[in-house]
């Protein structure tokens, strides 16, 4: 059990999306010149609905981003290594570990069909996966409260639909715009709140809340560097909190050092594939989070061209490795 709640722990860090990162105190990330990416003033006056979606949809131009300069450092504990790459719509990995000359030893993922999280640490390597479908239909979700892919929107890859806006934007004390929209969703509609520069156009702020109205997802934005080739200002300096309905809440502060962007060929899809599950306890997520039995069950990846087959049943007699409790057993963090 104790190794159980370990794995969790370090989970719970590297994800949620965790989740992003890099180095120790021997790498350094590198310096941008400030005069090229200092974002410039885009709005004189007070924006409407369409010219603050005109500006946050030009993420639309965004279609790759990579990055090997990432620093994450998850609850205040310590930084980690890592990089980056994300590649429309749901390709994505981030792997690393505490230095990058010891190699990898977590990777969060995810392609078309599932995302996945595999840590290797100590004697019991562990991957937790899930379908995208699955997940997204459960109300009740352990660990993680969204997708892993909702780090694509903390780091600044948001878009805005009129259609969907919640009233009239309102003037924060602080002088930026917030502007609330539905986010519908199989569970039912989500609340997702931007905080807009008034000045600038870039969000420093989201958050997203569940159908019940409780904040489940939040990310606070600084240190914003202007890309002209996509005509957009991304931040480098991000504060993500997740926050589940049952487990403790997760503080990840990530800075990113420098991003390629639209560098990736957009008919490729190499390096988007689940890990190779030999020497892992697998488990599936969606069936914790319902609080079923978790067997050591190969995942089932459909050919190309096919439609993918759920992983069978668990089995009714429990493996030496299954999930027997709820995993917190040890402290709780902050």
């Amino acid at each position: 059990m104790r190794s159980v709640h370990n794995t969790i722990v370090h989970l719970r860090w590297l994800v949620c999306l965790a989740v992003l990162c890099m180095s120790t105190g021997a790498t350094c990330i590198p310096k941008r010149p400030l005069a090229e990416f200092k974002p410039q003033p885009i709005f004189n006056a007070p924006p409407s609905i369409e010219q603050m979606a005109e500006v946050v949809n030009r993420s639309r131009n965004i279609q790759s981003l990579q990055s090997n300069f990432v620093t994450i450092n998850p609850n205040q504990i310590r930084n980690l290594d890592a990089s980056l790459v994300w590649q429309r719509e749901r390709r994505f990995k981030i792997s690393g570990g505490i230095s990058r000359m010891m190699g990898n030893n977590f990777e969060v993922g995810s392609n078309e069909q599932y995302f996945w999280m595999s840590v290797r640490d100590g004697m019991r390597p562990q991957l937790f996966y899930a379908r995208h479908d699955e997940f997204e239909s459960q109300a009740l979700r352990r660990i993680l409260p969204v997708s892993p892919l909702w780090i694509l929107e903390a780091l600044g890859i948001s878009e805005l639909d009129p259609y969907k806006v919640l009233g009239a934007p309102m003037t924060r004390p602080d002088g930026m715009l917030e502007i609330a929209t539905f986010a519908p969703s199989a569970t039912g509609s989500y609340t997702r709140s931007l905080v807009i520069d008034p000045k600038y156009g870039f969000t420093r702020q989201v958050f997203l809340k569940d159908p019940t109205g409780r904040l489940v997802a939040s990310a606070s934005q600084s240190e914003h560097n202007f890309y002209s080739s996509v005509s957009m200002a991304l931040p480098h300096k991000v504060l993500i909190q997740l926050i589940p309905a049952i487990d403790p809440p997760t503080e990840i502060d990530v800075t990113i050092g420098s991003y390629v962007i639209n560098g990736l060929d957009a008919t490729s899809n190499v390096g988007f594939d689940l890990p190779n599950q030999n020497g892992y306890e697998v488990i599936n997520l969606v069936q914790f989070n319902q609080g079923l039995p978790q067997a050591v069950t190969p995942i089932q990846v459909a050919p190309p061209g096919t439609v993918a087959v759920p992983p069978p049943a668990a089995p009714q007699q429990l493996p030496p490795t299954a999930y027997r409790t709820v995993p917190w057993d040890g402290r709780t963090l902050r």
